[in-house]
């Protein structure tokens, strides 16, 4: 009889602190463990719903860029490195093997493995994220990013002029003189928003062309070399405040269009010298302009937007390959000539890779905490939602970047 009432007492015991176990973490709006837990589960999928969406919108403006810029697209990713991003890709498979393995253990209640498993997983976030910033540093360091940057770094050859783009090897190309009718059209489409219609400068936008001393010391070839790099706002020799941004922020234009502006220039200039004053060269007639002409030029000051190119239709991919390439590109993926608007690949490239490392760092805070509680002892077969909710977000984190990496890295 005695044996069965310790037994008897034993069991209270037990279940008595089970009891006290589960009412120790259940919320009082809840009457179940079981109920919590469902809830909490279901409250983790909207909230994961909301991610979806939150990126769906970035693969929806993936989609429309590279379907009206296939070439923009073929172009950058060559910039990109597959190994880098193949290393990453078997990182977060194996993070989410430990994750998975993590909610296993909590589930069995196994405190040791929970803690291993859980700091496996932190390790290859942490990696993941050591390698993306090895990736940024590059793009960085070679101007291979989203903005006006992007088109810095030319320089110029004797006998012609030098494209370099993101380390590219520089190739010679052979220039005819400038065309002042031409220039004339392409500088009212681009230069005279800072500029004036006729080189006259607007106040705190651009100085007056015709009457610039800097315009006038400098020979062609050098003026090109001024044009194609620019002058930021904070360079010394900037009296404007205003960025001067490369190619007058029209990266269409190619070296002989920026050298038929310059002869244009130069025309305004001669025209200006042959005038008695600056109020009889306001009144002068400028030269008689075709009816097409006429029409490019806007009414305001603002230049008309940028034509690209018609995309791979009219030329293959194949006919733009070249060996004159950055060492350690494969021959099959090198493009020779750089579409307009390249920068935006390099815009959407970091605004989904940026938004995703966000989501990792958010998930090493998420796994960090969890792996305090679990050597705290906080979890058990009985309570074990904080490390379930943690894994499904690791694995969806996971499972967008297995997207992200042939969209971006495996392109052509």
């Amino acid at each position: 009889m005695r044996t069965l009432q310790d037994k008897s007492t034993a069991s209270s015991a037990a279940a008595g602190h089970v009891e006290q176990a589960r009412s120790q973490f259940l919320a009082h709006h809840f009457d179940s463990p079981r109920q919590q837990f469902e809830a909490s589960k279901l409250g983790m999928w909207l909230f994961l719903a909301t991610e979806v969406l939150l990126f769906g919108g970035l693969f929806c403006a993936y989609a429309v860029f590279r379907a009206n810029h296939p070439e923009i697209f073929v172009y950058g990713s060559q910039f990109l490195d597959t190994t880098w991003g193949a290393i990453n890709t078997a990182v977060l498979i194996v993070s989410s093997l430990t994750m998975a393995l993590a909610v296993w253990c909590a589930q069995c209640g196994r405190r040791r493995e929970l803690v291993l498993f859980l700091g496996l997983t932190l390790m290859c976030a942490v990696d993941f994220l050591g390698i993306k910033y090895i990736e940024y540093s590059h793009k960085f360091h070679d101007n291979l990013v989203w903005g006006v940057r992007f088109y810095e770094g030319r320089s110029l050859s004797a006998g012609g002029s030098t494209q370099e783009t993101g380390g590219d090897v520089p190739e010679t190309v052979a220039l005819e003189p400038g065309d002042a009718d031409r220039g004339r059209v392409l500088y009212r489409n681009t230069c005279s928003a800072c500029h004036g219609q006729s080189g006259e400068g607007l106040p705190r936008l651009g100085k007056p062309l015709r009457t610039s001393q800097f315009v006038t010391d400098l020979n062609d070839t050098d003026l090109l070399e001024f044009l194609n790099a620019g002058r930021p706002a904070g360079d010394p020799l900037n009296t404007t405040g205003v960025a001067m941004l490369p190619k007058g922020g029209n990266p269409t234009l190619k070296d002989q269009d920026l050298l038929d502006i310059i002869a244009f220039v130069r025309s305004l200039q001669e025209r200006a010298r042959g005038m008695a004053g600056a109020e009889a060269f306001a009144e002068a007639e400028l030269p008689a302009q075709s009816v097409e002409d006429q029409l490019l030029i806007p009414k305001s000051v603002i230049p008309l937007a940028a034509i690209g190119p018609p995309g791979l239709a009219s030329h293959s991919i194949e006919e733009q390959r070249t060996t004159n390439e950055p060492p350690g590109l494969p021959d099959r993926r090198r493009v020779k000539e750089r579409p307009a608007n390249a920068h935006l690949f390099f815009g959407i490239y970091f605004g989904m890779t940026g938004l995703h490392a966000l989501h990792v760092v958010a998930g090493i805070v998420v796994i960090s905490w969890l792996l305090v509680r679990s050597l705290k002892g906080q979890f058990n077969r009985e309570y074990f939602t904080p490390v379930d909710l943690g894994g499904l977000y690791w694995h969806v984190v996971d499972v967008i970047w297995i997207f992200l990496f042939p969209l971006l890295y495996l392109i052509g």
